[in-house]
């Protein structure tokens, strides 16, 4: 859910590289509608922030921005009011803020796509928001692309009490992650990070905070993954997904990014929610 305040959604990508990056950014809202979402935000609005906090872009209705005629035909918002974002961006993190353009709330989609430039990658993508129950639990999906054979190993991360200690109220208690692949099968799951895998987790540098907190470290095949994040027990609150390319066995090149809070399916028109690359955010 996008809500005001403390709970708008907040997501983040980082770019490393020496070279810059053209990427698409997405807020949706009223054409999830068409996918069976309930109380979708009716007017989202995006802002982008580079690694110090600055606003370097805003945008409300997409075929307001100044560069909406980059964005390509086939990724272009299917509605008015929706946001989005076409750049070119240096190498380092930003963050995205999606939020109701009047203080609207509702179910919303961050999406953030790799369009092209070579000599960077996303090696992170990540989103914060109020994780709630059912339909309205948070809904993270990366796409990884390559050749036949090709695999990219990565850690996702669900994360909650350990916000906190960057100033956020009300933070899911203990979230649990599970990970699907495009067909909805369950490939992983898990509660406490050191329950499974600990040494592993440890080792990679990306180790939760709190060992209430929730981690996976997968070599997956190209493909679309979607990452559940929901409380243990119905528990409600803050809470953060987020992926990370990690080194080893990576043959993968990432295209595309999408993170969601909003379970939707594939249409012809429009990537699936189930599917989106690795990028970084802010807690």
């Amino acid at each position: 859910m996008v809500e005001t305040g403390n709970g708008v959604l907040i997501g983040g990508f980082i770019l490393q590289g020496n070279a810059s990056k053209e990427v698409l950014i997405r807020g949706l809202g009223p054409s999830l509608a068409a996918f069976a979402v309930a109380n979708a935000l009716s007017d989202p609005l995006i802002e982008l922030h580079d690694s110090t906090g600055a606003l370097i872009g805003s945008n409300d209705n997409w075929r307001t921005d100044f560069n909406h005629g980059a964005i390509p035909v086939g990724l272009r918002p299917s509605n008015d009011s929706e946001s989005a974002m076409d750049r070119t961006l240096s190498p380092g993190s930003y963050t995205v803020i999606l939020k109701g353009a009047h203080g609207q709330t509702g179910v919303g989609l961050f999406e953030l796509y790799d369009l092209g430039g070579e000599g960077s990658a996303l090696a992170n993508v990540s989103t914060r928001g109020v994780v709630q129950t059912g339909d309205d639990v948070m809904i993270g999906g990366f796409i990884l692309k390559g050749g036949v054979g090709s695999e990219q190993r990565v850690i996702v991360r669900a994360l909650g009490p350990s916000l906190a200690r960057f100033g956020v109220t009300n933070c899911l208690p203990n979230p649990e992650v599970r990970l699907h692949d495009a067909n909805g099968a369950l490939v992983a799951q898990n509660d406490n990070w050191r329950d499974t895998q600990a040494a592993e987790i440890m080792q990679s540098g990306l180790a939760p905070l709190n060992e209430l907190e929730s981690a996976i470290i997968l070599n997956l095949p190209v493909g679309s993954y979607t990452a559940i994040v929901s409380g243990v027990g119905g528990g409600t609150g803050n809470g953060l997904v987020e992926v990370y390319a990690l080194p080893g066995g990576s043959t993968s090149e990432h295209k595309s990014a999408e993170i969601t809070n909003a379970a939707l399916e594939k249409d012809s028109n429009s990537p699936s929610p189930k599917g989106s690359k690795p990028g970084s955010s802010r807690p």
